[in-house]
C-alpha cells in the first residue's frame, strides 16, 4: 500500500505530473491547432470559467464554463440519488425475496448487458433534448449498478449475523436495520462511488446528443467550430469537478464505512 503525506498519495500525484509532462511535450511538436499546451488549456478555461462572450457566436447565449458546469453538476447529483435509491432498495430486497428476486433480475440483468447509450436515442425520442432524457439516462445507468452491488453485497452478508438476530428474538424489521442495512453499507457505498465517477462521463455525452445546456452542449457546439482549446478546456474543467467529487465520496465512505477497513485482518 502507497505511503501518503498528508492524505494525498504521492504516486497519484507523480502520476499526473507525468502525464502533464507528456502533454507538454508533445505540444511542443505538434501544431496548437490539434494539441494545445496545457498553460493555453488552463488559461482558456480561466478566462471562459465566469464569463464566455464569445460562445454567444455560436448560439449558447451568456454562456459559461461555470454556468454549464453547475448545470451538469445538478443533471448527475440528481440521477445519482433518484438511481441509487431504487437500485439499492430492490438490490436489498430482491436478495431477501426469491419471487422479487424472480421477477426483477431478468429485467435488471438484461438491462446492465445493453450498452447504455443504445438507450440514448429512445430516450431523446420518448422524452425531448432537454433535462429529463439526460437525468433519466444516467438514473438508468446507477440503478442498474446499484442494483447489481447491493444484491450481492446482501449475498455476500454471512447468514450466521441473521441466524444470530433471529435467535435472540429480533423481528424481521430489526434484522434489516441492524444487521442487513450496516452489513452491506461498505460494498454499496463502493458501488456508489463507481457509479458517481461514471456518471459524469454519460451526462456529458447524454448532454453531446441533443442537450441545450449544459457543459457537454459546450464540446458539441465548440467540436463543430473546431476549437480544440476551448473543448480541452471543457474537457478539464469536468475532470476536475469529477475528481473534486470523487474525493469528497471518498472521505464520506471512510468516515462512515472505516470500521470496515479496520476490521479487516492482516491490514493495519
Amino acid at each position: 500500500m502507497g505511503l501518503a503525506l498528508g492524505g494525498i498519495d504521492p504516486w497519484r500525484v507523480a502520476g499526473v505530473v507525468l502525464l502533464v509532462g507528456i502533454w507538454f511535450a508533445a505540444s511542443r511538436v505538434v501544431a496548437p491547432a490539434l494539441l494545445p499546451s496545457p498553460q493555453s488549456v488552463l488559461a482558456r478555461a480561466a478566462a471562459d470559467f465566469l464569463a464566455a462572450p464569445e460562445l454567444s457566436y455560436y448560439g449558447l447565449g451568456n454562456a459559461s464554463l461555470l454556468g454549464s458546469m453547475t448545470y451538469t453538476a445538478e443533471n448527475v447529483l440528481l440521477a445519482v440519488a433518484i438511481g441509487a435509491a431504487a437500485g439499492i432498495l430492490c438490490g436489498l430486497v430482491s436478495a431477501r425475496s426469491g419471487i422479487v428476486r424472480a421477477a426483477i433480475d431478468p429485467i435488471m440483468l438484461t438491462a446492465g448487458t445493453v450498452p447504455i447509450l443504445v438507450a440514448a436515442p429512445f430516450l431523446l425520442i420518448w422524452f425531448g433534448v432537454g433535462r429529463a432524457s439526460a437525468v433519466l439516462l444516467v438514473t438508468f445507468y446507477v440503478a442498474v449498478m446499484l442494483y447489481i452491488y447491493a444484491q450481492r453485497a446482501a449475498d455476500n452478508l454471512d447468514p450466521i449475523y441473521e441466524e444470530a438476530a433471529l435467535m435472540q428474538g429480533a423481528s424481521r424489521r430489526r434484522i434489516v436495520a441492524d444487521v442487513l442495512i450496516p452489513g452491506t453499507v461498505p460494498e454499496i457505498l463502493g458501488g456508489l462511488r463507481i457509479a458517481l465517477a461514471g456518471s459524469w462521463g454519460l451526462e456529458a455525452i447524454s448532454e453531446l446528443l441533443g442537450a441545450q445546456r449544459g457543459i457537454g452542449k459546450i464540446i458539441e457546439v465548440l467540436a463543430g467550430a473546431t476549437d480544440i482549446q476551448g473543448i480541452m478546456a471543457a474537457l478539464l474543467v469536468l475532470g476536475l469537478v469529477a475528481v473534486v467529487f470523487d474525493g469528497l465520496a471518498a472521505a464520506a465512505i471512510t468516515r462512515i464505512a472505516g470500521w470496515s477497513v479496520a476490521a479487516r485482518p492482516g491490514e493495519a
